[in-house]
């Protein structure tokens, strides 16, 4: 999941969300990402939570997404609502 085929993940999860209120991501096969995912991830999270719905993974984040969150500085300090969406609980 990088830039070169950002389009096709963002029209997924544009139809995910067309076809209801809970759309439940699952990212536990991505093996290589880089900030562009990251990014469009965090958009979908701001946007269902305006449009009242309900958008989480399926598993905390690991690997490679992990590693990207964390050089980017997007776990903070593990307590904002951004790193309970990506930890969902997960220890540090």
């Amino acid at each position: 999941m990088d830039v070169a085929n950002i389009c096709e993940a963002r029209d997924s999860i544009c139809a995910g969300f067309l076809r209801g209120k809970i759309l439940i991501l699952d990212v536990d096969a991505v093996a290589e990402t880089d900030l562009t995912f990251i990014q469009l991830i965090e958009s979908a999270r701001r946007k269902a939570s305006e449009a009242g719905c309900t958008f989480k993974l399926r598993h905390p984040a690991a690997g490679a997404i992990r590693e990207v969150l964390q050089r980017g500085g997007f776990l903070d300090d593990g307590n904002s609502d951004r790193a309970g969406f990506w930890l969902e609980g997960a220890a540090q």
